[in-house]
């Protein structure tokens, strides 16, 4: 019985496919229409690139012939070109879209949503960072009107905004709720002029925010007959996007949701071991979860998220890795926040859903100020941000490197020595005086930090009696300062050279001294007291507020004048006799002089105008 393998090799050779009729060559390497075969593969893919090549070559060519045919048949028939063509048509759809207009008009409703729907694409494109404006030197920062205001409170930590609505909370268990005051002119008086001709006056307008609600320690809620509220002081308040909820969390480790309408606990949360020192809501409702994102921070070392919702509140998750309280903590992203660790001289990112951790370490060794503490960070999104240290430094951090891109060293200034007879307690001048020979000035490190998410602002506190503000580069590698915010043009005028100074010398490492010179120290500070916290919004235009039926001049045609307020930022700021997290009096100690050495507990809201927007 024969089979394949017991034939001989004669007649086990297959035979081949016949290749359109053409005897198979004996040559090796050569096939049936004579082209050598090199590796077998190669060739025969270049013969067939060549084909396919010139198959296309040859339908381009014949597309492009039939076209100049048809050109050139149209230009003999009609003696005009392609291009007089194309101009004919345009008057044509022109024509069209006029008839259009005249018979059915414009549909207003339909052009307003498209304008809402663009205005909702930019908000969300500044959410994820596509969007980077450079408005940082368009404000009028030197201008800024100020307004200082206050409640019987001890001082106040924490400060967060929702337009039109602050909310503060103090060391004496105290939240208090308020509303803003618009700064546009909304009335006008009429009196005669020299010339007997009818004059308009502006009627002054209120500028002190208004209390609207107010609450204090511990509440009965009526649906439970619970009692919940805070037994010590407050050290953190935060706003959800929405409006609908604030977050306060304190020395006695609880964390409360309350009712922003009312300002009645609806949950109280004891997950926390120690104080809660930070709160920050998402911008934006999460997509893994059902409500609205909380992150919170406490000097147990844990950071918690939670989710917010009319729902329910819950519990989520908690994140470990500092090694130090956690001092200060903002959020990045949807499921992304960013956090300081005090102590351990970190910031970390922190990506939920992926269950992951990046590590940025400071305190470098090259300032002449050593970096204990890394107290503030405030988010630059997508990719960027800023932290603020007890050394007065600032410095800017990219996700992408591990060490600061930038950093300004005595941001704020240096404390002055004090006098000997204070500092020392020998009797005896020279005595005392020699026992301080080695004695420095101190850096006023950083209390607060903020920035204005799609945007180059960055805001900083700290207690020598100025918010500064500063600009991010277009490049995102550098931060120039653009002097203390309602300074006065004089005052901005004497800290150009220090400007220039900032902007010129350049160092190793990518980093200067703003303290050299400090011309604001012979100016009188406006905020006297320590900045404990930053909050700020952008003006737009006027809307309604959230529950509110819209008036006759909100529901007014934009192209009103008066309906629109003047676009600028909104800067509310906490002032305190004390830190947030401390007893120690620091304005007290830096022998300010003025009516109010000891400086004041309270808040002080700051309206910058666009310099385009400033009336004479």
């Amino acid at each position: 019985m024969s089979s394949f393998f017991t034939l001989p090799a004669s007649q086990r050779k297959r035979k081949r496919e016949d290749r359109s009729g053409a005897p198979a060559s004996k040559k090796r390497g050569v096939d049936a229409d004579g082209v050598v075969r090199n590796k077998g593969v190669r060739k025969t893919r270049e013969r067939d690139e060549s084909i396919s090549g010139s198959d296309l070559d040859e339908d381009a060519e014949s597309v492009a012939s039939r076209a100049s045919e048809e050109e050139s048949g149209s230009e003999s028939e009609e003696g005009e070109t392609a291009a007089d063509r194309r101009l004919k048509l345009a008057e044509r759809y022109l024509d069209n879209v006029r008839d259009e207009v005249e018979d059915y008009g414009f549909d207003a409703e339909e052009i307003d949503r498209d304008l809402i729907a663009e205005r909702l694409k930019e908000d969300v494109d500044e959410f994820k960072g596509r969007v980077y404006r450079q408005i940082a030197s368009d404000l009028a920062f030197p201008t800024a009107s100020h307004a200082f205001f206050r409640a019987d409170a001890h001082a106040t930590t924490s400060i967060a905004v929702y337009a039109p609505y602050v909310y503060t909370v103090s060391k004496d268990r105290t939240l208090i709720k308020w509303e803003l005051a618009t700064p546009s002119l909304s009335g006008a008086s009429t009196v005669n002029g020299t010339d007997g001709a009818p004059k308009r006056l502006p009627r002054p307008q209120r500028k002190k925010p208004k209390q609207v609600r107010f609450t204090r320690g511990m509440q009965k809620v009526a649906e439970s007959a619970e009692e919940q509220g805070h037994t010590k002081s407050i050290l953190s308040v935060a706003v959800s996007p929405s409006g609908k909820f604030v977050a306060t969390g304190g020395e006695d480790n609880k964390l409360i949701i309350w009712d922003a309408a009312t300002l009645t606990p609806v949950q109280t949360f004891t997950h926390h071991r120690d104080s809660v020192s930070g709160l920050a809501f998402a911008r934006h409702i999460s997509s893994m979860s059902s409500g609205e994102q909380l992150f919170s921070g406490s000097f147990d070392r844990t950071i918690k998220t939670w989710s917010v919702s009319t729902a329910g509140h819950a519990y989520v998750e908690t994140l470990f890795g500092h090694q130090d309280n956690v001092t200060s903590l903002a959020a990045m992203t949807i499921d992304q926040c960013i956090s300081v660790g005090a102590r351990d001289r970190t910031a970390r990112l922190w990506k939920v859903v992926e269950e992951s951790q990046m590590i940025f370490r400071g305190g470098s060794s090259k300032n002449t100020y050593h970096e204990n503490n890394i107290d503030c960070i405030a988010p630059l999104p997508p990719t960027h941000f800023v932290t603020g240290s007890d050394n007065g430094s600032i410095s800017l951090w990219s996700v992408h490197k591990k060490k600061p891109l930038y950093t300004i060293h005595q941001a704020h200034g240096l404390d002055p020595v004090p006098p000997p007879e204070e500092h020392s307690p020998e009797v005896d001048r020279k005595t005392a005086e020699s026992n301080a020979r080695f004695t420095r000035p101190t850096p006023r490190w950083i209390t607060a930090l903020t920035t204005v998410p799609g945007t180059d602002v960055v805001l900083s506190g700290s207690w020598d009696g100025w918010v500064r503000a500063w600009k991010i580069s277009e490049d995102k590698r550098m931060i120039n300062p653009l002097g203390p915010v309602g300074g006065g043009s004089a005052l901005t005028a004497l800290d150009t050279p220090s400007k220039q100074l900032e902007q010129n010398l350049a160092s190793v490492d990518g980093s200067h001294d703003q303290g050299a010179t400090n011309p604001e120290e012979a100016a009188e500070p406006l905020v006297k007291g320590v900045v404990n916290g930053i909050a700020v919004f952008e003006r737009r235009e006027e809307t309604a507020k959230p529950g509110q039926v819209p008036t006759e001049s909100t529901s007014k045609s934009k192209s009103t004048p008066a309906t629109a307020e003047p676009r600028g930022l909104c800067i509310a700021v906490a002032i305190g006799k004390e830190h947030r997290f401390g007893r120690w009096k620091c304005y007290g100690n830096n022998y300010h002089k003025g009516p109010t050495p000891e400086g004041r507990n309270g808040a002080m809201v700051f309206e910058v105008p666009f310099a385009s927007n400033q009336t004479g």
